[in-house]
């Protein structure tokens, strides 16, 4: 299917047991996108994949780091991590939401 509408699609946690974000995911063959929300004091533990990542926020404010820098960002910034590079995030606001853009392969967060 070419079309999605991410408001109606029914949302999961992204990767627990390492992260407490969720919402739902859309993947193609080699790419995917993530329409998150992240409760207050929570986030993802530091972790690295493979694929490369673009996050950007749209409410509220994350706090990230990616290897040695840290930086609060909110709505309209943007974080980009490259291939196996150290990140972690933290919700500083309830119900901040972000969307996420990963290249498909590698996914997965390697040091859980």
């Amino acid at each position: 299917m070419p079309f999605y509408n991410l408001n109606e699609m029914e949302g999961a946690v992204i990767s627990p047991g390492h992260s407490t974000a969720h919402g739902p995911t859309v993947r193609g063959n080699e790419l995917e996108l993530g329409y998150y929300t992240e409760p207050k004091d929570t986030g993802a533990k530091p972790h690295k994949h493979k694929s490369e990542q673009i996050m950007m926020v749209l409410s509220g404010k994350l706090r990230m780091r990616i290897d040695d820098e840290t930086r609060d960002i909110g709505p309209g910034e943007v974080a980009i991590m490259t291939s196996d590079q150290e990140h972690e995030q933290f919700a500083l606001e309830e119900g901040t939401r972000f969307v996420s853009f990963k290249t498909a392969d590698g996914a997965q967060p390697e040091n859980e």
